[in-house]
């Protein structure tokens, strides 16, 4: 399974959803749910934008595969 590394990344900045939803434009219930995890799909746009304002230069510092426990 996919999933978003955005709860480490943030809380290694000590930056909260609300301060990466101002930077990037992207509305703040979408970021919260990225960051918990919980969204469904996640649009190339609002990716890009999550790295250009974190300055990650490659997307594996943002997404990460788990395998799925059987």
């Amino acid at each position: 399974m996919m999933r978003l590394k955005l709860d480490k990344l943030l809380f290694e900045r000590r930056m909260s959803a609300n301060q990466l939803s101002k930077m990037t434009g992207i509305r703040y219930p979408t970021v919260l749910d990225m960051e918990k995890n919980e969204s469904r799909a996640w649009s190339p746009e609002n990716l890009n934008k999550i790295m250009a304002a974190l300055e990650l230069r490659d997307v594996t510092e943002l997404i990460e595969y788990i395998e799925d426990p059987q």
